[in-house]
């Protein structure tokens, strides 16, 4: 039987919420005996399983390009303007700041990322009476993504309860929400621990799972994170410095580096090549595929995709297809298409403008609309590049040489000006953070990074309050948001747990 390969995380054993373990997988893709119908309690017997089980967290992992991604951080920033007003859809209210404890797709998220904990939990205690070589491996691995759980649960909601074990139901009913800064300590611990535990590269069957320098990137957006909004810990900043100089130091052909060609980077032929940590998908019918180019596309034509798009009442606001973005930009022609023209006659045949930054145009293999091969980045290497000129930038309080520097390589990629000591955008310090804002908006929009970046740097406020009265119906109308915008409100069904032992977040019912 061949190897096991990360690719196929869906064949990998799944532990569910009822406790329970299966898999269904072909031998000629899976190195593991098909297991069906196994409880917790009767697994874990050996290093295979074991490792079936850690597996079961990456597989948890494959909702959040659109749980948490797409529906949550995408939709709540300024690269979607989704002004429903005859039908109601969930991405419409997170997009015009109208949730509520009863949206659920804030439900559907919550649970995807409390899964992830739940197995990372499951594999950390089960694994404690082995003594094989790949233990503390194993456990770097089930850390490094619960950390990456929470990681999002802390930036959408705020406080969150810290759950470090397998809860029993009355147990569950009494953990209280840990406060901001100390859910963050907890995120750091592990992914210290990882960082201390995970290999620095694998072996081609085991390309795609989190390595020692997935976790250092990670850690270092962590902390940057942390030098932000809303715990603004100035002691952060050169713990994010360290972190991602580490990064940055170890890139190169066989391990991550900034590709040559933007758009050669959203193949999958150039899977697990240029990041430095991605979700795995692939097509083939068996579950694996990437639900994202069509939920993020409008309309394909069969020259593109078999299968459609999302066809969804949402729109790109004008700023990203508009001469904001100047055409000059390579990024610009690989993220989204303004219309579609016949290939043969070039006539225009759709004008409606959508991303397109993860189809890739006459794949084959697609059998379905969620069925797309392609990975989907959580940790992308030009992240870390931009990450470090920014962390380099508060340091010195200026835009250093070494900043710029990082920053071009970005800029030259793109094909369009570097900056130089006399550019506008170098002039001050709040000049060159508003340029590294911009930078990162157009490398990674469509990526769920951009709300979050307007969060961190304090920008969230003033930038979406302006772009909602300049997208909406409402217009000049829209309301002033305030700091109760930056976090959604806990999911009802959470609340209803245990009656009055968790408070809403502020501002909301």
């Amino acid at each position: 039987m061949k190897a096991f390969t990360l690719k196929n995380l869906a064949c990998a054993a799944a532990i569910g919420a009822a406790g329970l373990l299966g898999t269904g997988c072909k031998e000629d893709i899976l190195s593991i005996q098909p297991i069906a119908n196994n409880t917790v309690d009767g697994f874990y017997q050996n290093e295979i399983q074991v490792n079936q089980g850690v597996m079961a967290i990456y597989n948890g992992c494959l909702s959040l390009p659109e749980s948490s991604y797409w529906f949550l951080a995408e939709f709540r920033s300024d690269n979607i303007a989704a002004d429903v007003a005859t039908v109601q859809r969930d991405y419409s209210d997170v997009s015009n700041f109208n949730t509520t404890s009863q949206t659920q797709q804030l439900q559907a998220t919550w649970t995807d990322l409390f899964e992830i904990v739940y197995r990372s939990n499951v594999l950390q205690e089960r694994i404690q009476p082995f003594t094989f070589a790949r233990v503390n491996q194993f456990k770097g691995e089930a850390r490094f993504l619960r950390a990456l759980a929470y990681f999002d649960l802390v930036r959408y909601w705020g406080e969150v309860p810290i759950v470090d074990r397998t809860l029993s139901i009355a147990d569950s009913k009494t953990v209280p929400r840990a406060p901001v800064a100390d859910v963050y300590k907890f995120i750091v611990d592990d992914l210290k621990f990882a960082v201390d535990n995970l290999p620095a590269s694998y072996g081609t069957a085991d390309k795609g799972r989190a390595t020692k320098w997935a976790a250092k990137a990670l850690l270092g957006k962590v902390y940057m994170t942390m030098y932000g909004f809303p715990l603004k810990d100035a002691t952060a900043l050169p713990l994010a410095k360290q972190q991602l100089a580490d990064v940055y130091a170890a890139a190169g052909a066989s391990t991550f580096s900034v590709a040559t060609n933007y758009a050669d980077i959203f193949k999958s032929a150039n899977d697990n090549k240029y990041a430095v940590f991605e979700i795995q998908f692939q097509s083939g019918n068996t579950g694996l595929g990437n639900p994202i180019p069509w939920q993020q596309g409008q309309v394909f034509p069969t020259f593109w995709s078999p299968f459609t798009g999302f066809q969804a009442d949402f729109a790109l606001p004008p700023a990203l297809f508009g001469a904001n973005w100047p055409k000059a930009d390579k990024r610009k022609a690989a993220t989204l298409d303004s219309v579609i023209r016949n290939p043969t006659t070039g006539a225009i045949v759709q004008g409606r403008p959508q991303f397109t930054k993860f189809l890739e145009k006459g794949v084959s293999g697609v059998q379905s609309r969620t069925d797309y091969p392609n990975n989907f980045f959580i940790m992308r290497f030009e992240d870390v590049v931009l990450l470090y000129a920014e962390a380099l930038t508060e340091e010195a309080g200026a835009a250093t040489p070494q900043a710029i520097s990082l920053v071009n390589q970005i800029r030259t990629r793109a094909g369009i000006a570097a900056f130089t000591a006399a550019s506008p955008q170098t002039a001050s310090l709040a000049a060159f953070r508003a340029a590294i804002l911009n930078e990162r908006r157009y490398e990674f929009v469509a990526e769920g990074q951009r709300w979050h970046d307007l969060v961190r740097t304090g920008n969230a406020i003033s930038v979406m309050t302006a772009f909602k009265r300049a997208t909406t119906a409402a217009g000049a109308n829209f309301r002033q948001l305030d700091n109760h915008d930056l976090i959604f409100p806990i999911p009802i069904l959470e609340l209803r747990i245990n009656p009055g032992f968790w408070q809403q977040n502020p501002g909301y019912n």
